[in-house]
């Protein structure tokens, strides 16, 4: 009898954790950025089983004590955003990395440019991209993972808490980004977030 009360309690919860279209029910946790007019959005479900992954991601590298010339001490944010109310069709992907020392500083805009100047990187003519980035900060765009476009903008924490795991820090803060266009123009991205 117990089983089953326990087993209807779940099969309740997560019937009720989902919207009305049977997706999963969002969380405050999210990214809200503007792309050529229209606006995207990446949110976390608030109910993930463990080790899913869901919605915008933030993850700080502490330096190692172990391995001095191992992992740097970093940032990583990525994000799939998609247009609001279509979560299925993620429009574009972006990543942004950068190294710091000593931790993150607030309000201060983290100012990434290009690598070596190169803002459009096709894998099948220019080869793979970690080996064109080998722990450099940049802004990475793309829509197809075929084309790469690297930005010049910067990232910005108003919050940041590193007392969880690597994978689970909270933060928000501002993002703004330019991306060279194959026909010369170019798109900016702008947004917020808070995780």
């Amino acid at each position: 009898m117990k089983k089953a009360l326990l087993l209807l309690g779940v099969m309740s919860f997560l019937f009720f954790s989902c919207d009305k279209e049977g997706g999963p029910i969002p969380s405050d946790k999210k990214l809200e950025i503007q792309k050529d007019g229209v606006n995207y959005v990446d949110e976390r479900s608030i109910i993930l089983p463990p080790g899913a992954y869901d919605g915008p991601r933030l993850i700080y590298n502490t330096p190692s004590t172990t391995n001095p010339s191992g992992i740097k001490e970093s940032i990583r944010f990525t994000s799939s955003p998609y247009k609001k109310g279509n979560r299925n069709n993620t429009a574009f992907t972006f990543s942004i990395y950068f190294p710091v020392e000593g931790g993150v500083s607030l309000n201060k805009k983290y100012e990434i440019k290009p690598i070596n100047g190169k803002e459009i990187f096709n894998i099948e003519k220019d080869g793979k991209i970690w080996e064109h980035e080998k722990d450099l900060a940049y802004i990475r765009y793309t829509e197809d993972y075929k084309t790469y476009h690297y930005g010049t903008g910067y990232i910005s924490f108003t919050h940041f808490d590193d007392s969880g795991l690597k994978e689970n820090i909270k933060g928000s803060g501002t993002i703004e980004f330019s991306i060279a266009n194959e026909n010369g123009s170019r798109t900016t991205l702008k947004g917020t977030f808070k995780l």
